[in-house]
Order: structure tokens, then sequence, then C-alpha cells
């Protein structure tokens, strides 16, 4: 895991963060980005020539309120999950290793970070291009949006009672982050690779099966997907375009409850898999125009989500 909230935030960490998140005030981070001062500096003219585009002051609101409720969202399950038990006066930090036996959780945790930033930032990406803005702003403002709300979050964890600022968290952020802006600036590499998170509910010693998937770490698989329908050459094909294959990494027994019962274990995981987005547009969705919502929301959590049942793995553990 690696952060939480308290009661009150230091002036400093919550302050930078909540001005991310409000813009402070008319000239929101849209503006910001853009590099030119808010709507109520400049008017739209009376007359254009060209066809009106979507309006600025409008686009500022939209793409304002979803930062907002991005960063208040953060906070208010930090606050929630991590940081009641209020702050401290100095701020702590600890290094937590990575993958290692002798760490809390395998890495599990990091790669948690790594992939809640990612896919934070995607999904953030694509909901500012449907407030309207283009693609470059959208890409800008929600990696400072996304980005920057995790570090100051981890900022928070440096100030509170329970938890410390932890370097390999904030890398694994910028990590996450890289990886988005990454993907959402080479399309091919988008079309070949998803980085996909699979969870079952974790039933070992110590613990009770429970739905936990953000902190259930042994219930967590965490997968790099390579998409046959990706590949110029088998995109057509009838068998082919329905495969992926995955490789991955897990680890289990790591939490307290279960580690004193058991012998805590990391792995890794190689499999083949059905292509559930592309079965579905052939089937369920065939003849549908990929812009309705069905096959929007089903193609969004596909990306982010393996469903355990449409692949075969083979579990590897490492010594």
């Amino acid at each position: 895991m690696g952060v939480r909230l308290s009661q009150t935030l230091p002036c400093g960490a919550a302050s930078r963060v909540l001005l991310l998140a409000l813009g402070m005030g008319s000239i929101g981070p849209l503006a910001l980005a853009q590099g030119i001062p808010s709507a109520q500096a400049h008017p739209p003219a009376a007359s254009a020539q060209l066809a009106p585009g979507p309006d600025p002051g409008e686009v500022a609101i939209r793409s304002n309120t979803l930062i907002a409720a991005s960063v208040g969202g953060a906070l208010a399950y930090g606050y929630a999950k991590w940081w009641q038990d209020g702050l401290s006066g100095e701020f702590k930090t600890v290094r937590e290793g990575w993958f290692g036996r002798n760490t809390d959780y395998g890495g599990a945790d990091k790669l948690g970070h790594g992939m809640f930033a990612y896919a934070g930032s995607r999904l953030l990406a694509h909901a500012l291009r449907e407030a309207g803005n283009d693609p470059a702003t959208a890409l800008r403002l929600d990696l400072a949006t996304a980005v920057g709300t995790l570090m100051g979050v981890e900022v928070i964890d440096g100030f509170s009672a329970r938890w410390r600022f932890s370097r390999e968290d904030a890398v694994a952020n910028v990590a996450g982050g890289a990886l988005a802006y990454l993907m959402e600036t080479h399309p091919r590499l988008d079309a070949l690779l998803d980085l996909r998170l699979q969870y079952l509910p974790s039933n070992g010693p110590g613990r009770g099966k429970r739905f936990d998937p953000f902190s259930d770490y042994s219930g967590q698989r965490y997968l790099a997907v390579f998409k046959a329908s990706g590949v110029p050459a088998w995109r057509e094909h009838p068998v082919l375009r329905y495969l992926e294959f995955n490789i991955g990494y897990g680890a289990r027994n790591f939490e307290p409850e279960s580690r004193a019962l058991a012998r805590p274990t990391r792995h890794v995981y190689v499999g083949i898999a059905l292509n559930l987005s592309e079965a579905l547009g052939q089937t369920v969705f065939r003849g549908q125009p990929a812009a309705t919502p069905a096959r929007q929301l089903t193609d969004t959590a596909l990306e982010f989500l393996q469903v355990p049942a449409a692949t075969w793995q083979h579990d590897h553990v490492l010594r």
C-alpha cells in the first residue's frame, strides 16, 4: 500500500493538491495547460468565420469539475482507509524495497501503485477528451492530475501518524504515468499491449474470503497482455485474432495475518487467453458502432481488467 490521510491536512501538501483540482479560481488548469488566460479575460468574438467549436468556458468548467472530483475522491478514500490516526509533526520516509521475499507485500503493492496511476491517467484522459479538450491538452491535464494527486497523497503519508513517505511508491506512481503517456501517444503499441489487473478474492490462512481488490494483495495478479489482434498480419485471421498471451506477477501470504501461518510466495504467470473484446465485437456487438455506450464501457473495462475464467496460466513459484 503506502499512503493514507488524516483528519487535518498539512497546509503545504493539501493546498497543492486542492489547488491543482480547483484550478485557482477563474484561471483553471485547462487555461494553464493551453497557455492562455481564463475565458473571462478573452470572451469569444461576436462573429466567427469558422464553424464554432466547444465553448472554452464550458470546457474549462467540465474539465475542472472532473479534476476536482478525481482529487476529491482520492482524498476521501485516503481519509476513510488510511489517515484516521491523524498527522505527526515531522516528515518521515521509509525504504520498503521492491520484490524481495522479505518485503511487506512481495512487490504487489508497488505494482498496485503503478497500475492505479496508469489506469487512472488513461481513464481521466478519455474523460477530458469527452469534455471537449484536444488530445494533447487532455493528456497534459490528466498526467498532472493523476500523478500529481498520487504524489500528493504520498507526501501526506510522510506526515501521517501511521504511514511514511515511500520512495518506491513514488517511483511506481511516476512509472505508471509514464506508461500511460506511452500508450496514449503510440496507438499501435496500445493496440498490441494491455496492462491488466486479474483479481479473485483470496482465502488464505488467517483471513476470511473477502472482496477487496485494492488491498487484498494475495488475490491480485498484474499482467502484461499481448493481443494477436494488434498484429497486422493476424488482425483478420479467423482464429488467431481471438488469442491473447499474458505474463504476470503476484505475491501470496505476505499479509501480516497470513505470514505467521503460511510461507509467503512470489509467483510468475505465463498464459493464454481469449480476447473477450474481440469475441464480443464479433458476436454481441456485431454490426453496432464502436461508439455505443455499452460497447465503450465493455471495451474499457476489459482493457484494464482480466476475467479469470477467460485465461489459462502456468504458475511458477519463485524460490
